[in-house]
């Protein structure tokens, strides 16, 4: 019979989290939170991490209340002299303003010891505290984990802006410092893990993440109404999904689509136009100058972030899924590309073998001509193109995030039996 554990669950990270690292931290949650165990979970909302007080992206409704206690640390209150209604002005808003200043550390040490009083509060009595990037706590007498999803700024901190770099690197040293154990998203990952950070490999467990029961094969007449507002016809574009960052290797993949776009076009062949939805993240300026550049604004179609009601439907109706990224963690956009039944073309480095397997091309993400003869074969072969969207299905009924939650619920009865 399994021991009921207390497990705590820092919550702050669903505030601040987009994209891949938000679809897998909130999904893997929602699954273990619903799944039959005896255990006792305590989700930590720690408010003062962001004080723009984004909306939290989980529905906390869906779990049952005996089970679940989410607890919200607050901030210290900060009154300022200087705000009064008898200090605005004159000398005295300038006294005032000298006292707030000379005030300002006593208040972050008082601010920081009310917020760790509260976290001493709610997490005593936990057998282990699963962490985020947004907050890296080890609770007295509770084991302490942490979900690691790349390892990029620390292998290519070219790539990223110097807060990120920064940011992961306090991620890096709790890590290795403080962290019992380790759950990585991709064997490639753990070997990064291993590699860079010498973190053994008995302390790191592998979990996959999955694709939404949202991303699947929908019919024409669905499909009609959101291809339309994009101004594309089903199966009459080349899709990529990412956030506009270097690593994704959009450049390159500009550059082969404009040698596809002038083969096709000397072959009397329609080109079909490539869309890249994606928000805009850090080091962007050459993505988005690049369709001008190569004069080819009309045929390169940078979308920006789509809605999410969007994105299934625009991903189902893409004739191919290119993604050339130079480096991923996993790479959930091409499981969730296979999941739609669309032929996958993706770069054969890091994780993405491990979640394409035989299921579609690859490409060198280094060689534009690689990418472009990719995009070529599977354009001018239908047949082609059918076995692979076969394939990818297949493959991606392989991935669930009810396996993730088992699979992490496990790491967890592990490491309490752990002396």
């Amino acid at each position: 019979m399994t021991t009921a554990l207390n497990i705590g669950i820092d919550i702050s990270v669903l505030r601040i989290a987009q994209a891949g690292v938000l679809t897998y931290a909130r999904s893997v949650l929602e699954q273990m939170l619903t799944a039959p165990t005896p255990h006792h979970w305590t989700l930590l909302d720690v408010l003062p991490l962001n004080p723009q007080r984004s909306p939290l992206q989980l529905d906390l409704n869906q779990f049952a209340p005996h089970r679940v206690r989410v607890v919200r640390c607050l901030a210290l209150p900060r009154h300022y002299l200087s705000q009064q209604p008898y200090a605005q002005q004159g000398w005295p808003h300038r006294l005032a303003s000298r006292l707030d200043r000379g005030l300002d550390r006593a208040w972050a040490v008082a601010a920081a010891g009310a917020v760790g009083v509260q976290l001493r509060a709610a997490t005593r009595g936990l057998h282990l505290f699963h962490s985020s990037d947004q907050f890296l706590y080890a609770p007295p007498r509770a084991a302490a984990l942490l979900t690691i999803y790349d390892v990029t700024p620390l292998v290519h901190p070219e790539w990223h802006a110097h807060a990120n770099t920064q940011m992961h690197s306090a991620k890096d040293r709790f890590a290795m410092e403080r962290a019992e154990h380790i759950i990585a998203i991709s064997e490639a990952t753990k070997r990064d893990v291993i590699t860079h950070l010498g973190i053994p490999a008995q302390r790191i467990s592998v979990v996959y993440g999955a694709a939404d029961a949202r991303f699947r094969p929908y019919p024409p007449p669905t499909l009609a109404p959101v291809l339309a507002r994009y101004n594309v016809s089903a199966g009459g574009y080349i899709l990529s999904i990412g956030t506009l960052e270097p690593r994704k290797n959009y450049v390159r993949l500009m550059h082969a689509y404009a040698d596809l776009y002038h083969t096709l076009h000397t072959d009397q062949i329609t080109p079909p136009p490539l869309l890249i939805a994606g928000a805009h993240g850090w080091l962007y300026e050459e993505i988005v100058a690049t369709p001008a550049r190569l004069g080819l604004s009309n045929q390169i179609r940078l979308l920006g972030k789509v809605p999410a009601d969007d994105l299934p439907l625009l991903l189902a109706g893409a004739g191919m899924f290119i993604y050339p990224s130079l480096y991923e963690g996993f790479g959930l956009p091409v499981l969730e590309a296979l999941a739609s039944g669309v032929p996958v073309i993706a770069a054969n480095t890091t994780s993405l073998p491990e979640v394409l397997g035989d299921a579609g091309l690859y490409c060198d993400p280094l060689d534009s001509a690689s990418m472009t003869r990719s995009m070529q074969m599977l354009w001018r072969n239908p047949d082609l193109a059918q076995q692979l969207r076969a394939a990818g299905m297949a493959r991606a009924r392989q991935f669930s995030w009810q396996r993730a939650a088992r699979e992490t619920i496990a790491v967890y009865e592990h490491l309490s039996r752990t002396p």
